[in-house]
C-alpha cells in the first residue's frame, strides 16, 4: 500500500509540475497566436485610424497579427461589452476612445463598469474641430453661427452617437454660440463623415485626423494653440468662445487578464508609440501622442468619469431647452 501511495503521490506531483511549467511556456510564448483587437466603431473614423495604426506597429512587435475588429453601436457600449464579455486570456483587446468609459454609464444602463476592464495604456490625443459640408453655403463658423441664429432648428450636425465626446462637445459649443441646430446621431465618426461628405448635413464635430483624411472644410479647432495639420484654421479660443476640448483614447483588456500578458500588452504600446512610423501616421492625422501606462490610465478614466456626470447632465438638460 505504501509503494501505491508513493507512486500515486509521484504521478500527482509529476502532473502539478507539468502544470506549472506548461503555464510558464505559455506565459513566456505571449503572444503565442493572433490578438483580436475590439475597436467599438465603424472604420473610416478617428478611433480606427489610430487603433489600426497602432495594431500594425503591436503586430510587428509580437510576430503574430493584431486583427482588428470592428464591433459599432451604441456609442460604442456594443464593443465595450463585447470586450468586457470577452475570456481574459489576453487575446482579445479594445482600442477605444475615452467617451463609452467616461459619459455612457452616465446616460444608460452598459454591460459593463469601470471595474470591467484591465487599463493597458492611453494612446493618442485630439483636438476636435468642427468641418462644414462641402459646397456649403457658409464659407466660415461666423456664417454658419449668424445663419442659425436667424434660423433656428433648420441646419443639422451630426455625431457618432449620443453621448459620444463629439455629441457633447457639440451641444457644449451650440450653447456658447446661442444657437440651435438638430442633432443627426451616426454609428460612428466614419458615416458621420460620409453623410457630411455627402452634403446629408450640414456640420460635424471631429477628430483632426478625419479632418486631415478627407480634406474637409475645417473651420474651427478646439484647442489651446493652433494645429499644425490645419495651420489656417483658428481656434475657438481666437473665435471668442472659451472652450478646448479633446478626444483621446487607448487600449483596454477583460478584467483579470494574466499579468504577464498585460506586461506585454504595455510593451506592444510602448513601442508603437517610439515607432517612427505610428508617429507619422498620428502626426499625418494631426493628432498628437499622449502615452499614459496602466495605473496612469486608470487614474484618468476614473477622474474623467467622475466629472463628466454634471456636464452631460447641464450639456444634455441645455440642448432639450
Amino acid at each position: 500500500m505504501n509503494s501505491i501511495k508513493k507512486k500515486v503521490a509521484a504521478g500527482l506531483l509529476t502532473a502539478s509540475f507539468a502544470l506549472v511549467a506548461g503555464s510558464m511556456v505559455t506565459a513566456a510564448e505571449y503572444p503565442a497566436k493572433p490578438i483580436m483587437a475590439i475597436i467599438p466603431f465603424p472604420a473610416g473614423g478617428g478611433t480606427d485610424l489610430m487603433g489600426r495604426a497602432a495594431a500594425k506597429e503591436m503586430s510587428e512587435l509580437f510576430g503574430h497579427n493584431v486583427v482588428v475588429d470592428n464591433r459599432a453601436g451604441g456609442a460604442g457600449t456594443v464593443g465595450l461589452g463585447a470586450i468586457a464579455r470577452a475570456r481574459n486570456d489576453g487575446y482579445t483587446i479594445g482600442i477605444v476612445p475615452a467617451a463609452p468609459l467616461v459619459n455612457q454609464p452616465h446616460m444608460r444602463d452598459t454591460p459593463y463598469d469601470l471595474d470591467s476592464f484591465e487599463y493597458i495604456c492611453k494612446l493618442f490625443f485630439s483636438p476636435q474641430t468642427i468641418a462644414i459640408a462641402p459646397n456649403s453655403r457658409f464659407n466660415s463658423l461666423d456664417e454658419l453661427v449668424e445663419y442659425a441664429r436667424e434660423n433656428p432648428g433648420e441646419l443639422t450636425y451630426g455625431s457618432p452617437g449620443p453621448g459620444t465626446l463629439m455629441h457633447i462637445a457639440t451641444e457644449q459649443f451650440l450653447q456658447l454660440a446661442g444657437i440651435e441646430i438638430e442633432h443627426l446621431p451616426f454609428t460612428g465618426e466614419g458615416p458621420a463623415a460620409t453623410a457630411l461628405m455627402g452634403g446629408h448635413i450640414d456640420m460635424l464635430m471631429g477628430t483632426t485626423g478625419v479632418m486631415v483624411e478627407r480634406e474637409f472644410n475645417a473651420v474651427v479647432v478646439f484647442s489651446e494653440e493652433p494645429v499644425d495639420s490645419l495651420p489656417d484654421v483658428p481656434t475657438g479660443l481666437s473665435l471668442g468662445y472659451d472652450m478646448v476640448s479633446s478626444w483621446w483614447g487607448g487600449v483596454i483588456a477583460p478584467a483579470g487578464i494574466p499579468e504577464e500578458a498585460k506586461a506585454r500588452l504595455v510593451e506592444g504600446c510602448e513601442y508603437a508609440v517610439a515607432s517612427e512610423s505610428y508617429q507619422r501616421t498620428i502626426e499625418r492625422l494631426g493628432a498628437l501622442v499622449r502615452f499614459r501606462g496602466p495605473d496612469d490610465l486608470r487614474t484618468l478614466v476614473h477622474e474623467e468619469h467622475e466629472t463628466s456626470g454634471p456636464i452631460i447632465k447641464a450639456v444634455l438638460d441645455g440642448a432639450g431647452d
